[in-house]
């Protein structure tokens, strides 16, 4: 029988093809298809689990924050313990930490150097304690005074044209409990004194501004051409400078002024300045008939003048300790400009830079080098007074027959007059501490160090005669004994005695 496309299916044919259905779907259901991938060996599987099992037990043995940016504890407040005159405000200004920061270990321990740092601190010593809630701690520091007033300067010492000088310099480091710092200095001998009265607010009203002051009074004599005439009276000199009076052989004069600096500390590290320096000068030149090789001809003008300037300083300080650093640096960056602009004079510009920086070496020693660098450009004739200018003696250390001591106060109390307007110093230092705790000799340690230092013949000097040989020599060296007791730092040096006595 035929079917049309519209017709029914007869009823036992629609029964066969439901029968044919189910007879392939069980089939399937008994013979599953095979896959193409290659399945996991016995081996495989055992170290599946094996990881699976190490894994589970890692995370059983570690515990982490679910937010590692979360703090573990706060910080309640602060309290200072053991200041009689430092003000606890003070102390606080200094940390690094402040009540709502959190407990960070590292900065603890760099509050503590801090304090250190400034030195009106035997000790530093800080704890915690539990605060009001879980999660909150009172930070204690307690502190152990130094006596503030301490010896900055002791000065002494003997020469063919000074027999004998001697002063002292003292500060108050923490002048009414504010961390101000109050100094005074003079030194003095029979032809020369110089005295200085300065005071220096590191924070000013515990903020990160700077604001410091000094005076000065020098009444100072150069040797200018005594040692120089001597050996001419054979005749090898000429007619003019033999006939020169004795008083012409000199050269005294007067410095009176000061100077005001005005700083901000950038952070804990750096601190910028402003330095502005303004005094009188009266130099009694002589007569006016000079040697060819016056060394001071057209660098101090004759009578009255003024020297002004203004110095702009850039510092950096790393260091761990003020007594015995064993790391860190110490870097200082100025620029001194002297112009008619600022009423002055003198015009010329002044560049320094002093670098220092310590290692830690054998055991608990250190090693230290340090370099100085500078320039002088003066403008015109008229450039920078002779007592701005570098001093070798300043910077070189122990050199027989030397006799170039460094100045004291601005003063020159030697008979070489070898100033000069480039210099290259370099020195390194190795320390052995001694001891680190007593009584009244807190901290003491011995030192080793050698120097090369360089200052040129500045332009003013014309003739050869007249720089001195014995400073030309650049290799230098020196022993010495440093101890830290309450009155101060103080340096044995044997370099300096020995510069004394040869």
């Amino acid at each position: 029988m035929l079917f049309e496309p519209g017709d029914s299916m007869p009823n036992h044919h629609r029964g066969r093809r439901v029968i044919a259905w189910f007879f392939l779907a069980s089939l399937f259901i008994c013979f599953p298809a095979q896959s193409t991938e290659p399945q996991a060996s016995d081996e495989e599987i055992d170290a599946a689990e094996l990881k699976r099992a190490e894994a589970e037990r890692a995370a059983l043995n570690k515990l982490e924050l679910a937010d590692p940016f979360e703090p573990q504890y706060i910080i309640e407040a602060i309290e200072i313990r053991g200041n009689t005159k430092s003000r606890g405000d003070q102390i606080i200004s200094q940390l690094l930490l402040k009540p709502g920061s959190s407990l960070d270990q590292e900065q603890v321990e760099l509050s503590r150097i801090r304090l250190l740092a400034k030195g009106y601190f035997k000790d530093v010593r800080m704890s915690l304690e539990r605060g009001s809630e879980r999660g909150r701690v009172k930070l204690v520091v307690e502190v152990e005074e130094r006596n503030s007033i301490i010896i900055d300067d002791l000065f002494f010492g003997w020469s063919e044209t000074n027999p004998f000088w001697g002063g002292v310099g003292v500060s108050d480091i923490n002048f009414l409990g504010r961390g101000m710092v109050l100094s005074g200095a003079f030194v003095a001998s029979a032809r020369q004194q110089a005295y200085r009265l300065g005071m220096f607010w590191p924070s000013v009203f515990n903020s990160r501004f700077q604001a410091g002051a000094q005076a000065l009074l020098s009444f100072g004599e150069e040797a200018a051409l005594k040692n120089i005439l001597s050996p001419c009276l054979d005749g090898s000199c000429s007619a003019t400078c033999v006939a020169l009076p004795d008083q012409d052989q000199l050269l005294p004069y007067l410095r009176a002024g000061g100077m005001i600096d005005l700083g901000v500390r950038l952070d804990r590290k750096h601190r910028i300045a402003l330095e502005m320096h303004a005094e009188h000068i009266d130099a009694d030149v002589g007569s006016g008939d000079f040697c060819p090789n016056y060394p001071f001809r057209g660098y101090i003008r004759p009578g009255a003048s003024t020297y002004s300037s203004v110095t702009f300083r850039f510092e950096r300080d790393t260091r761990d300790d003020f007594f015995l650093p064993t790391h860190g640096m110490n870097l200082v960056v100025s620029v001194e400009l002297a112009s008619k602009i600022f009423g002055s004079d003198y015009e010329f510009s002044k560049y320094l830079l002093k670098y220092e920086h310590s290692f830690p070496a054998f055991r608990d020693h250190a090693f230290r080098l340090s370099v100085v660098g500078g320039l002088i450009q003066d403008v015109g004739e008229k450039g920078s007074p002779f007592f701005s200018r570098f001093y070798v003696g300043d910077y070189a250390l122990f050199l027989i027959r030397k006799d170039s001591l460094p100045r004291n106060l601005d003063l020159n109390f030697s008979e070489v007059v070898d100033y000069g307007d480039l210099l290259a110093s370099v020195t390194a230092e190795y320390d052995v501490p001694l001891w680190s705790r007593g009584s009244f000799f807190y901290r003491g340690y011995v030192y080793g160090a050698l120097n090369f230092s360089l200052v040129t013949k500045a332009a003013f000097l014309a003739s050869e005669d007249e720089w001195s040989g014995r400073t030309k020599r650049p290799v230098s060296f020196d022993l010495g004994f440093k101890v830290d007791t309450p009155v101060g730092l103080f340096t044995f040096s044997l370099g300096y005695v020995l510069d004394l006595a040869y």
